[in-house]
Order: C-alpha cells, then sequence, then structure tokens
C-alpha cells in the first residue's frame, strides 16, 4: 500500500493544491451568494459561531493529523508497518473520544455562549447548529493523518472537495429555505452545512479505507512491530499534537480578539456601533477572505512536506531535507508573491466586483502583504514540524499573534488610521512568526537561502507584471466602462506575464512543469525545446 501509493511531496502537495483551489473557489462563491442571500446580520451571526466552532475543533483535532503522519511516515520509513497501523488505531480512538465530548460541550454551553461572550442571544441557534460538525471533522482528521503518513495525498485532496460542495450545497439551501423564518435561522441553517460536508468527507475517506481493506490488513500485519505500551504511544502523540495544537490555537483566537477587539477600538475612534460593525464585516468578512484565498498552496504544502522532511530526517539525509527545504519555498514565493502585489493593485475593484462593497478595498489595500507573510508562516512552520521541532513554529506564532494584538488595541482606536490599523497589525504579526521561522530553518538545518534563485527573478517577474496590471484595469476600463470585466482582463493579462517572465528569466525549472498532471511531462519537453526553462 504505502509503496504502490506512495506520491512525491510536490506530486502530492499538487493533487492537494487542486483540491484545496476547488474547495478555496467554492467557499469564495458561497460567500458571496450567502451574503447576498442574508446580508451583513445575518452574516454577522453565522461569523459569531465560527470563532468558538474552531478553538474547539482546533484543540479536538488540529494536532493529531500532524502526529499520525509524522509517526506513521517514520515507522513506514523503518519498514515497521504493523507499528504505523497500531498508532493511527490508537490516535482514531482518541479523536473519536475527543471530538464525542467537545461536541456535546459545546451544545451544552450554546445558550451562555450566546448570551455572555457572543452577547447576542440570536447566535444560540448558529453555535447549536454547528457543533455537530466537531465530532465528525475530528474523525475525519484522522484518516487524513493516516493517508499523509503513507504519502498519499488524493483521499485527503476528494474528500475536501466533496465537504466543501456538500457544505456549499447545505448552506444556501438551508438558509434560502429558512429564511422566511428570520435571519437567526437563516443563519443557523448555514452554521449546519459544516455538519453535512463534513458526514461527507468523512463518508468519502471510509468508503477508500474500507476499499482498500485487503491492502490495509496486510499492512496492519507487516513489520516486526515495537510492542510499545499504548502509554507510550500516547505520549509520544500528545507531545507531537499539543504544540503543534498550541500553534494551531493562535489563529482561531486572534480572529476572536479580533472579533472583540477591532469593533470596540474603531468605536473609541469615534465610529457608531453600526459603523464599526460595518468596518469589520469589510475586513474580516471580505478582505481577509480574498488574503486567505492563495494560501491553498501552503496549506497543501503544509500536509505533504510534514511526513516528506519527517521521512528524511528519519534517514538522516540531511540533503534531501535542503532540497525538500528549497522547493517548498521556491513554490511559496512564486504564487504569494504576485498574489500580495495583485490585491494590493486592485483592492477596491476586486472587493466592488465580488462583495459590491468596494469599502472593503481599505483594508484589504493594507493586509494584502499579509499573504507573503502568512504563506511563509504555513509552510515554513511544516518544515520545522518535520524535523521534530514541533514547539518552535507554535512558539513563533504566539508571538506574532502577540504583536498584532498589540498593535491592533493601540493602532485601531487612532482616527486616522481606524481600520487600516487592523490590517496593518494582521500583516505584522505573521511577519514576525515567518522571519522566527527561517531563523531557526538556516539554523537547525544549515540551510543556506539562495536569496537570487528565489527572490530576484520573481520580484522581477511582478515588476512587469505589476506595470501591465494598473494599464490593462485603466485601459479597459475607459474603453467600455465596466468594472468587472476590466477587472478580469487585469488578472489574466497579469497571470500570463507573471508566468512568462518566469519562464523567460528561467526561474521555473523543468522539474516544476513535470509536476503538472497529465500534461506535465510533454509540456516540459516542448518549455525545453525553446530554452524556456532549464533542467
Amino acid at each position: 500500500m504505502a509503496e504502490n501509493k506512495k506520491q512525491g511531496f510536490l506530486q502530492g502537495a499538487l493533487i492537494l493544491t487542486l483540491a484545496a483551489f476547488i474547495s478555496k473557489a467554492m467557499g469564495l462563491v458561497y460567500r458571496i451568494l450567502l451574503t447576498r442571500l442574508i446580508g451583513e446580520q445575518g452574516i454577522g451571526l453565522y461569523q459569531m459561531a465560527y470563532p468558538i466552532y474552531t478553538i474547539i475543533l482546533v484543540i479536538s483535532r488540529s494536532g493529531i493529523p500532524v502526529a499520525i503522519s509524522k509517526l506513521v511516515a517514520e515507522k513506514v520509513a523503518e519498514d515497521n508497518r504493523k507499528s504505523a497501523y497500531r498508532i493511527f488505531r490508537i490516535a482514531l480512538s482518541i479523536s473519536f473520544i475527543l471530538g464525542l465530548l467537545f461536541s456535546a460541550g459545546l451544545i451544552l454551553m450554546a445558550q451562555p455562549l450566546a448570551q455572555n461572550i457572543l452577547r447576542d442571544s440570536r447566535a444560540f441557534y448558529s453555535v447549536l447548529a454547528i457543533a455537530p460538525a466537531v465530532f465528525f471533522v475530528s474523525i475525519m482528521a484522522s484518516y487524513r493523518g493516516f493517508f499523509q503518513g503513507l504519502q498519499t495525498m488524493t483521499p485527503t485532496a476528494i474528500s475536501q472537495v466533496v465537504e466543501q460542495l456538500v457544505r456549499m450545497s447545505t448552506m444556501l439551501l438551508l438558509a434560502y429555505l429558512l429564511l422566511s423564518k428570520g435571519i437567526k435561522f437563516a443563519a443557523a441553517g448555514a452554521a449546519f452545512g459544516a455538519v453535512t460536508g463534513a458526514i461527507a468527507g468523512l463518508t468519502v475517506l471510509l468508503y477508500i479505507y474500507y476499499k482498500n481493506k485487503q491492502e490495509v490488513d496486510e499492512f496492519a500485519l507487516s513489520g516486526p512491530g515495537d510492542k510499545l505500551p499504548v502509554h507510550k504511544i500516547l505520549q509520544r502523540l500528545t507531545s507531537l499534537a499539543i504544540p503543534v495544537t498550541l500553534g494551531a490555537l493562535v489563529l482561531p483566537l486572534m480572529q476572536f480578539i479580533d472579533a472583540t477587539f477591532i469593533p470596540w477600538r474603531l468605536q473609541v475612534a469615534g465610529l457608531s456601533v453600526s459603523e464599526a460593525t460595518g468596518q469589520y464585516g469589510n475586513f474580516a468578512g471580505m478582505a481577509m477572505v480574498l488574503v486567505n484565498f492563495p494560501t491553498i498552496i501552503t496549506v497543501s504544502l503544509a500536509a505533504s512536506l510534514v511526513p516528506a522532511i519527517s521521512e528524511a530526517f528519519s534517514l538522516g539525509e540531511d540533503r534531501l531535507i535542503k532540497l525538500r527545504t528549497q522547493s517548498a519555498l521556491r513554490l511559496t514565493i512564486f504564487i504569494c508573491l504576485p498574489a500580495a502585489v495583485g490585491l494590493f493593485l486592485l483592492a477596491t475593484p476586486l472587493s466592488e466586483m465580488l462583495f459590491d462593497q468596494p469599502e472593503a478595498g481599505i483594508p484589504l489595500r493594507y493586509v494584502s502583504w499579509g499573504v507573503i507573510f502568512v504563506c511563509l508562516q504555513q509552510t515554513t512552520s511544516s518544515i520545522l514540524q518535520g524535523i521534530g521541532k514541533t514547539t518552535i513554529p507554535a512558539r513563533n506564532l504566539f508571538l506574532g499573534g502577540a504583536l498584532n494584538a498589540l498593535l491592533n488595541y493601540f493602532l485601531t482606536a487612532i482616527p486616522s488610521i481606524g481600520i487600516r490599523g487592523a490590517a496593518v497589525a494582521t500583516a505584522s504579526g505573521f511577519c514576525l512568526a515567518a522571519f522566527l521561522n527561517l531563523l531557526f530553518i538556516a539554523r537547525l538545518i544549515g540551510y543556506d537561502y539562495n536569496y537570487r534563485d528565489m527572490l530576484l527573478k520573481p520580484i522581477m517577474a511582478v515588476g512587469v507584471m505589476s506595470l501591465l496590471v494598473r494599464v490593462t484595469y485603466r485601459q479597459v476600463l475607459a474603453l467600455i466602462q465596466n468594472n468587472t470585466l476590466a477587472t478580469l482582463g487585469a488578472v489574466i493579462v497579469g497571470a500570463v506575464i507573471y508566468s512568462l517572465v518566469l519562464l523567460i528569466t528561467g526561474a521555473v525549472k523543468e522539474k516544476d512543469v513535470k509536476l503538472i498532471p497529465k500534461i506535465g511531462n510533454r509540456l516540459a519537453n516542448i518549455l525545453l525545446k525553446f530554452g524556456l526553462v532549464r533542467g
């Protein structure tokens, strides 16, 4: 099973990236449609349930798949599959128990949370509706971790797409059907989409798992088995999972703090309650949605990179660790740099085109640079986790979160800065976390950053792209007076020009092109023939 279906980490990342892109695209579509369907109050109630749900979800499942992925990859590399399977089964039991307990707890605490924490009793229905999702996602995470530990990313990719499709369909359908009964019920119907989506994603993973039951059984009996007692396995799992969980908690806690701080500090700056809520919606519900969209690459890289680095680390292959680190960082820069520049240049047109809210372009313009740091933070964290340094990225992200909270508190309350302060605070927090991760990678694995290969050529390409994006948008808008067509035209021109400049300058290598499914080898040969890529 591991030998026949094992994928290279970049190929695995590409599979997950494609699935994540489809999921994120569907997520962006449903966010746009849902906003137009239930309005800003409905979105507010829907969003209120999510920080609490996400915090509990992180506690119950975030560290488990990373721990499973790492330990399974290590045991497979040692040709001890029996122990790898035993680790998975024990971790699955933990996920089952934790998921059940946290779902039940969230159901019981829904009413006091809505009244005392969220300060809107109508949010009770959204919290109640989303609570069962914690249980199903917890179990689903363990199966994903098992497959990823085998460096088989296709099951995770398929389940992601199915999960999002069912979630999106349920959200929009229930929100539409329940809208006549009131905004609070429409928002709760939308929140329940997380439950049906999780059930669908888990069903896909169970189908794939039991379809390959014979191979799984053979896998479970292969190798000598180290006969470690259960408490030793639990100790190893928790030692890996707890730091990852603590690190993963920083993001939802940051979102929770943002939801508390930003409207409050905007009111201190002189805005009314409704104005502050509207500006917070523009930042959190629109600008950050666009900022997080490019992270599909780094989330996929992280899932594929942890077992790949772990395998190389357990075998003592220092050169392989450095090569995989270099490939991951190059790919991250190649994607996040043009995304950040594009969001900066087209902040207002994109906000108007997607959300019919050009005001969201104000915070988006300032937080757009955070794309680079968010992506780098995710990739570098996975590299550090792969070499067993799970506490370092968690600590660095915590420091970044502390900086974000501090800047948020002070900057957002300044009348001349306002919501721009929240955007700057978010970008600064991720910048600090990413920078610290890069420093630790250089020190721990002796990696010497090739700035010319990673930065010089992409910066050159993005410079040319920027000029043509601005010209294209202005010329098309002047010609046809249509913001949507002008924005789409500028995005397409930017993507094409950026890709061409990367090829012409030799930044893209033959091995990068060969990762493209189906046509990769043929396309690489064509580009080699014209001297557009290097071996």
